[in-house]
């Protein structure tokens, strides 16, 4: 297992999440469609990775990010270029030759702006081209499509679009679903680094994506951390005693493998000059660990994006607050909201958005929110709060 900071990982640098993985297949078994739920750098994207990389028999799955579309044409665009790109069907000739040659045999001769051209001349717009193509492939296999960063595509369609669009593609999306012979051959998997339930909210949308199975993927278990952090040292040549790795989870609190290799990677730098792992050197990777700007970042410029100008100032003014005394009493929440002139209900909403999104929770008491990481905590404080 190698340290990878940043980046999706696969094969012998998974870390097994058994029993998230059961849960999804469990519900693609039982006929649903699916919705990934966590907080961004959980590891979504890796775990849709092992279901591409390691499919059970009979399904066929296919993985798509669609991020850096801005319009519902882009997304189906995207979406049919991967289910007929040149990869995944030379693929499809040695793991499942019946379903290579349906597809082989749909002749699409134009994928345009307002949509797709078959071979026989009929030109159909993209989402009932997408349910004539899925129909053609009748076979005894089916198609998982993983939609990664749908929330963002969501999002981005409001942005560059309208409302108005974002809200006819998830109605789209709701009606193949609900399309019984459609859902024999395909499950929709959606996931993405922002939540699609805070996404969707905003717009008053939730009806449109209140029949998907969630599936929630959590942090690792103490116990699954103290594993996890052990092998990934072990792997790495850093010698490590375990009451310092307890140290080190202690320290990072939310125990996703993105902080824990973030911090094990400063902490095997420091390692090569000093072979001794101390308490003193993990405070030290932590620290520096806070100077890579890039795994940051984001957090910022999503609030600055998903926000307008008063929401945005009301929320970076919580997680301020928030950052400088670890938590906050919901009662404050109303002040703030005063200040900015928010009544309740918007401020509840932006609330909600930021726990939907990952920044905080209130997990321990209802009354009091706190930084899901405090790794990002302690960064925040120290880059935006002062």
């Amino acid at each position: 297992m190698s340290i990878i900071v940043g980046q999706a990982v696969r094969n012998s640098d998974f870390w097994d999440r058994k029993d998230e993985l059961e849960d999804i297949w469990d519900a693609i078994e039982s006929g649903s469609h699916i919705l990934i739920s966590a907080p961004r750098r959980v590891g979504k994207t890796s775990i849709m990775y092992k279901l591409l990389d390691e499919p059970k028999a009979n399904y066929i799955p296919v993985y798509i990010n669609t991020e850096s579309a801005d319009s519902q044409n882009e997304f189906w665009h995207k979406l049919f270029h991967a289910l007929i790109e040149e990869d995944f069907v030379s693929g499809l000739k040695n793991s499942t030759k019946t379903f290579w040659s349906k597809l082989a045999t749909i002749k699409i001769t134009k994928i345009s702006a307002t949509g797709v051209e078959f071979g026989d001349g009929e030109l159909l717009d993209y989402k009932t081209a997408f349910k004539r193509l899925i129909k053609d492939l009748d076979n005894d296999k089916k198609l998982i499509i993983m939609i990664d960063e749908f929330a963002q595509t969501i999002e981005n369609i409001i942005q560059y679009e309208e409302t108005k669009s974002s809200v006819s593609l998830l109605k789209a999306h709701r009606e193949l679903r609900q399309d019984i012979n459609f859902s024999q051959k395909v499950t929709f998997i959606y996931a993405g680094s922002i939540g699609l339930e805070s996404v969707v909210a905003k717009i008053g949308a939730t009806k449109h994506i209140n029949d998907l199975n969630s599936i929630k993927i959590s942090p690792l278990s103490p116990p699954e951390a103290l594993a996890f952090t052990q092998q990934l040292f072990t792997n790495n040549n850093v010698d490590i005693p375990d009451k310092e790795v307890i140290y080190l989870l202690d320290k990072i609190e939310w125990l996703i493998p993105f902080y824990i290799q973030l911090i094990a990677q400063e902490i095997k730098r420091l390692h090569r000059k000093s072979p001794t792992v101390t308490s003193q050197m993990i405070d030290q990777a932590i620290e520096n660990s806070l100077q890579h700007k890039q795994y940051f970042e984001t957090w910022l410029s999503k609030i600055k994006t998903a926000f307008n100008k008063t929401d945005y100032l009301f929320a970076k003014e919580v997680l301020n607050i928030i950052s400088d005394n670890t938590t906050m009493e919901s009662l404050e929440i109303a002040n703030i909201a005063t200040k900015h002139a928010l009544n309740d209900d918007d401020a509840k909403e932006i609330m909600h958005s930021l726990i939907y999104d990952g920044y905080i929770n209130h997990n321990d008491n209802p009354k009091q929110y706190r930084f899901n990481s405090a790794i990002l905590r302690m960064w925040w404080n120290k880059n935006v709060a002062n």
